[in-house]
């Protein structure tokens, strides 16, 4: 067989497997979200019934809508991340402000 052939293939297989990897990982990262997702809405839940706070859990969840959002503007400088990121940032403020307004 060619040198170039062995080349070409070669990397043909591993560009696969980075996919894949690339692929993996994202389903991970969705797998975590949604799992906190879970824990912040089973946290406010138990807020709620005991008259307790949950501006830490709005922020939490807030802030890593903004960085997700800002990560993907850097990534693909599309105008619907800023305007998502912006919204959230705007949400993020208000209970962080709330936050360190309650004393």
């Amino acid at each position: 067989m060619d040198k170039e052939k062995i080349l070409e293939k070669s990397r043909e297989e591993n560009k696969q497997q980075d996919e894949m990897e690339q692929t993996i990982r994202i389903q991970g990262e969705s797998f975590s979200l949604f799992f906190t997702l879970m824990a912040g809405v089973l946290l406010y839940s138990y807020n709620r019934l005991h008259d307790l706070p949950s501006d830490t859990i709005f922020i939490m969840f807030w802030t890593s809508c903004v960085s997700s959002r800002l990560y993907r503007l850097t990534k693909r400088k599309d105008t619907s991340d800023l305007i998502t990121m912006m919204i959230s940032l705007v949400i993020l403020v208000f209970y962080v402000v709330k936050y360190f307004s309650q004393g």
